[in-house]
């Protein structure tokens, strides 16, 4: 994700969801692509950086998942703003060659050019497609850790929602009710961006724990209406792409259970030339 509080909103319930299920046989890992210093209206740049790494690690460490900032190719974090240029790409791929996973969940490329867009979000969703293929290509960047040179399979990539998206398609919708409660403790963890930067710049009064918890739920009431559900149970909304692997039919099974509604983005299973000309498929 392209911030510290970005993967609680979009996908902490599942998160907390896969840990539930599978213990300790699961290694999550959060990587912030930008250091999020410029994201506070009273403390500086590396104060606010500080704060916001401290809190996202204890998000993190609620569902047992570890967390970085990520690190480009000349060795720093990204000072300002994402742009996927040499650096930051050889960033994100020796990031995720570094980790090895066999999923990813980052934001998607907005396609709306009538959309708003946080450049961050945007730009990290480019950079993690620009970098999808190369991945198998141990030679694609200079790695930062030696242990990047190595064969891996793709990983199998797929987009949260994105609240600047314009966009009401998905594939699956995974009701997280049984762990609504932990991704509302993680999200209250970033007290630096939910109790005093976003407030401010909504000119909001800073909201309690309680106001906090009815505003998060109508945050997930608005994204349901969105995709077309007129209703309180707080939902996870994801896509699959074509970045990297094809989806198979286990995904479904091994990511999310058996209880999702499928949606109406598309046949997401099948071969490269199947998905090109697929037919829009809907919940029966």
């Amino acid at each position: 994700m392209a911030h510290q509080d970005d993967f609680e909103f979009t996908a902490g319930g599942l998160f907390a969801m896969l840990r539930k299920r599978y213990g300790t046989d699961l290694e999550l890992k959060i990587i912030a692509t930008s250091r999020g210093a410029s994201g506070h209206h009273e403390m500086g740049p590396e104060e606010t950086f500080r704060r916001r790494e401290k809190e996202a690690q204890k998000s993190a460490s609620i569902i047992g998942a570890s967390y970085e900032c990520m690190k480009c190719l000349d060795g720093f974090h990204i000072r300002g703003q994402v742009m996927p240029d040499i650096n930051v790409l050889g960033g994100v791929w020796n990031a995720i060659r570094g980790f090895e996973p066999d999923y990813i969940f980052c934001p998607p490329v907005i396609s709306n050019p009538l959309a708003g867009i946080h450049v961050d979000h945007y730009n990290t969703a480019w950079a993690v497609r620009m970098v999808a293929y190369q991945l198998i290509v141990p030679n694609a960047y200079p790695t930062i850790n030696s242990n990047t040179r190595k064969r891996m399979g793709l990983p199998l990539i797929i987009n949260v929602d994105d609240p600047y998206a314009d966009e009401s398609s998905f594939h699956v919708a995974v009701d997280i009710s049984d762990t609504y409660d932990r991704k509302v403790e993680m999200s209250s963890c970033h007290v630096s961006q939910v109790f005093e930067w976003l407030p401010w710049t909504n000119n909001e009064k800073a909201p309690t724990a309680e106001s906090f918890a009815k505003s998060f739920l109508d945050r997930h009431r608005n994204v349901n209406k969105k995709y077309g559900m007129d209703d309180n149970i707080p939902r996870e909304f994801f896509t699959f792409t074509k970045w990297g692997r094809l989806a198979d039919e286990k995904d479904l099974e091994i990511l999310f259970g058996s209880e999702v509604i499928t949606g109406n983005a598309g046949k997401f299973i099948g071969t490269r030339q199947e998905l090109s000309v697929c037919k829009i498929w809907k919940e029966s």
